[in-house]
């Protein structure tokens, strides 16, 4: 065969170290009582299963995955879909005794793994130390996402026949067309076109935090094996919004953007909210005064006030930067935790986002608040993909802590507003193509 022994999605062990650490990565919040299945299925078909209720999660979620396959790859590719060879294997890892599932030689190279075996078509998953630890920090839709990605690879692989060898193709680029086909079938399950699963938008966004969370760490010679959080992300919501048509023929020149960025200059560690206010904001203002300005807008720049500094009777919210009668207000202790817990860049992006919506808003030309929020994501992305690209002060490692803050949430409106998915959509609209793509 021409594709590879093994190819493996995950690197739970190495996320888990550097979540312990406290390095700039998104980490897994608690789920309660979520649930994604609605009709589940008897695990038994599954190599080495305990019947246990996180086997039939994922026995449910294969099924319904090769459901969607049988009919789609007729109708998107003109082939035809058959189930899997060589099976599915789950696998405890904690179990000395247990058999080694195939392309391995030992039971403890699965560890808080999931990959697909291409050279007997089959698929194995660590029931001990990976899914219960997704379904714990991000709900039972990650544990759907991981499994999709898997079985993204098994589509690709049926459709290689005749076509590049696996070999010859960029790591990046087979990671990422599993990322897009597995993007197709959530689509699906979101939607509503499953029988047996279901996943609200907040779930969703909760998956797509688990699957930047397996990206590779910005900088030479490491983003060519899974992709930056932004290549991943991209690669997921392309299938997402395009269906399978788009992820078929992906090339190397599809997930350019972190490349771009590669060689540019990193800043040294993060700075501290009040040197990243100091810093910051008077650029940020200009730049959108400049657009104004080009724009025909009639904007004043509004103040910029530390929150405890401030009257905040009546502006109840959240939110690590807000809009109080007419001025914007900085939960500096919040900026402090998304600097800690994504980079300074993410703390950088609320500031933006409200500057933007705030020019936005009065221009006049938008009245519906979801729309706003898009704009004001979608402005976001251009002003990041600006700064880093014009100014050589960044890097793929910003523009990944930026994604994550975007996807994160944090929203200048109370009550109903877009999702982290959809917000970062129009954040990748932005960056991509600019401040004229955005809505006016």
């Amino acid at each position: 065969m021409d594709s590879p022994r093994r190819i493996s999605a995950l690197a739970l062990g190495l996320l888990l170290l550097v979540t312990a650490a406290g390095c700039s990565t998104v980490r897994g919040h608690p789920v309660v009582g979520d649930s994604v299945v609605r009709h589940g299925v008897d695990p038994s078909f599954v190599f080495g299963t305990d019947s246990s209720p996180i086997d039939e999660l994922a026995a449910t979620v294969v099924t319904d995955a090769q459901d969607y396959w049988r009919r789609t790859l007729p109708r998107a590719f003109g082939q035809r879909w058959h189930d899997l060879d060589g099976g599915f294997f789950s696998v405890d890892t904690t179990d000395t005794a247990a058999e080694p599932p195939p392309c391995t030689a030992e039971v403890s190279e699965l560890a808080g793994n999931a990959y697909y075996c291409a050279t007997v078509d089959a698929i194995a998953w660590d029931r001990a130390a990976l899914l219960p630890v997704l379904r714990t920090n991000y709900g039972q839709s990650a544990v759907l996402v991981v499994l999709a990605h898997e079985m993204g690879h098994a589509v690709a692989h049926r459709l290689r026949s005749g076509a590049t060898p696996a070999r010859e193709r960029p790591p990046v680029i087979v990671e990422a067309t599993a990322d897009c086909f597995a993007g197709a079938y959530v689509h699906r399950v979101v939607t509503g076109d499953s029988t047996r699963l279901g996943m609200s938008t907040a779930e969703l966004d909760d998956a797509l935090h688990a699957l930047i969370n397996f990206a590779d760490p910005p900088g030479e010679g490491v983003t060519d094996e899974h992709g930056t959080a932004y290549d991943r992300a991209s690669a997921f919501q392309d299938g997402y919004t395009g269906g399978p048509a788009a992820c078929s023929g992906m090339t190397a020149a599809d997930r350019r953007l972190s490349g771009d960025w590669a060689g540019a200059e990193q800043h040294a560690g993060n700075r501290e909210v009040p040197e990243l206010l100091h810093e910051r904001v008077p650029a940020i203002r200009e730049h959108f005064r400049e657009l104004a300005v080009h724009s025909g807008w009639k904007w004043t720049a509004p103040a910029v006030r530390a929150e405890r500094d401030s009257d905040t009777s009546g502006c109840a919210t959240d939110a690590a930067v807000y809009e109080c009668r007419g001025d914007i207000l900085v939960d500096r202790a919040a900026l402090d935790r998304l600097t800690y817990e994504f980079g300074d860049r993410a703390a950088e992006i609320p500031l933006v986002a409200a500057l933007a919506t705030d020019a936005l808003r009065r221009a006049g030309g938008i009245t519906d608040t979801r729309r706003l929020e898009r704009a004001a994501s979608c402005l976001s992305g251009a002003h990041t993909a600006e700064r880093v690209r014009g100014s050589g002060h960044g890097s793929a490692a910003d523009l990944d802590e930026a994604v994550r803050s975007v996807l994160a949430g944090n929203s200048l409106f109370a009550g109903e507003t877009i999702s982290g998915f959809a917000a970062l959509r129009a954040f990748r609209t932005g960056v991509r193509d600019g401040a004229r793509a955005c809505p006016r």
